[in-house]
């Protein structure tokens, strides 16, 4: 499966035909931002939600902790 997607991958290079295409400086200028925008775009997601899940998981153990506590205080109380 993998030859056969790197043989039509790469036939695409080998069989090409010339655009004939034109891209001015502020063409240039344009895609490096929308790439930039992409990469501060993902990053901030990728801080937004990993928050919520480092959130998520220290109220997890959080509670684990707060149960056990309480089981103590209460084997300490009834002694």
């Amino acid at each position: 499966m993998l030859r056969i997607i790197f043989i039509i991958f790469s036939s695409f290079f080998i069989f090409s035909a010339n655009a004939y295409a034109y891209l001015d400086p502020g063409s240039g200028a344009s895609i490096i931002q929308i790439i930039l925008g992409m990469f501060a775009a993902a990053a901030s997601a990728i801080a937004f939600y990993w928050t919520k899940l480092k959130n998520y998981i220290s109220r997890i153990f959080k509670k684990n902790n707060d149960k056990s506590e309480e089981k103590e205080k209460d084997e300490n109380q009834s002694h």
